[in-house]
């Protein structure tokens, strides 16, 4: 018997699969600018903790009203990808933090 898939059709799973693969193209480049492998067992905590800090910061964005473009919360993980790296002393680029962006008013909030 034969099944229908119409996960493929679904606008929320293509959004979804959208946003997940700008994540890891975004992470790529960045371990490609700082020059860690992917596999890097350094990773791991980090990636589990730039979740963490991405729920968190994109549920207090969305309970303020300010949704979030499938481009922009990629750039938001990537954001928290690069503030657990910090964290875990791992290198992170130049200017990486803008102390006066939005993003960072968000993560003062959570941090409290």
């Amino acid at each position: 018997m034969t099944t229908r898939n119409d996960w493929d059709r679904d606008p929320a799973v293509r959004a979804m699969r959208g946003l997940f693969s700008r994540m890891e193209a975004g992470q790529d480049d960045l371990l490609k600018e700082v020059g860690i492998s992917s596999h890097d067992s350094r990773l791991r905590p980090c990636r589990e903790e730039a979740r963490d800090f991405f729920e968190r910061v994109l549920s207090l964005s969305a309970a303020r009203g300010r949704e979030q473009s499938e481009v922009d919360a990629a750039a938001l993980y990537i954001h928290c990808l690069i503030r657990a790296l910090k964290q875990h002393g791992l290198p992170v680029p130049a200017g990486a933090f803008q102390k006066d962006s939005p993003i960072e008013e968000l993560f003062r909030e959570i941090m409290k």
